[in-house]
């Protein structure tokens, strides 16, 4: 069955000498893996650079359901990005998540709601001059919401602290064996009630960033089976000092 589709690069890996097999999550049949014949080869259609992570694109597949292995006959950018992989910083939190994305979707069936969020999350990074700096800390969180344990916010009383295990606020207790202290609680409660459009006036300085990123990471591996840990942070934390 051939098909036109919109779709959101997530990863690609060199296959043998000359081809891609390339990861993406598709607007009509979400997590999708494509191989690309001949992507390094000179005359080739597929151009590795369509492929960069979070690009989006616009494609014709043959769909096979049965098959692990697609493939695209054609391909064009849906998107061409103005800032995101030419300043340094934006670049560092694509990479971020992007690995985040990765690791985190593995349902090949349709997910509008999602889609759209990567879509219009990553377009608002692109276009973004200013104060971008928490950027990956709230998409962790709204991402959250699509995977099913976004944090529960109301409730929230003075001096509780953030079960990261099950995910509430709630009075400090020495049972509590994951979780956000009372000061950074407070942060992470502001940093729910945030928009994107009101990043701009979040601030938070580097020691809470960094502090907050952790306990996000941390948020993933008690509620995502197998989800070990980032690899991305670390060159994230040095980027954005």
């Amino acid at each position: 069955m051939i098909e036109r589709s919109r779709g959101i690069v997530l990863q690609h890996l060199r296959y043998g000498d000359t081809s891609l097999i390339v990861k993406v999550f598709s607007e009509e049949h979400g997590l999708q893996s494509f191989l690309m014949k001949g992507a390094f080869s000179r005359h080739s259609k597929f151009r590795p650079a369509l492929f960069q992570p979070l690009t989006f694109i616009e494609y014709v597949s043959r769909i096979k359901p049965s098959r692990d292995l697609q493939f695209m006959t054609e391909v064009s950018i849906e998107t061409t990005f103005a800032t995101i992989h030419t300043d340094v910083q934006k670049s560092a939190i694509i990479m971020f998540i992007t690995e985040l994305l990765t690791k985190t979707i593995v349902e090949n069936t349709p997910n509008q709601a999602l889609f759209d969020f990567i879509h219009n999350a990553v377009q608002w990074l692109d276009l973004s001059h200013t104060q971008f700096a928490n950027f990956h800390l709230l998409f962790s969180l709204e991402l959250s919401r699509y995977l099913g344990f976004y944090p529960k916010t109301d409730g929230y009383k003075h001096e509780d602290v953030f079960d990261l295990m099950n995910g509430v606020f709630r009075p400090f207790s020495p049972s509590i064996i994951h979780y956000i202290p009372e000061k950074e609680s407070l942060f992470f409660l502001q940093l729910c009630s945030t928009s994107l459009e009101q990043l701009n006036e979040f601030n938070l300085n580097l020691e809470t960033r960094r502090y907050l990123l952790q306990h996000i990471i941390v948020f993933y591996q008690l509620h995502v089976p197998g989800f070990k840990g980032m690899k991305s942070h670390d060159v994230l934390k040095v980027v954005l000092e």
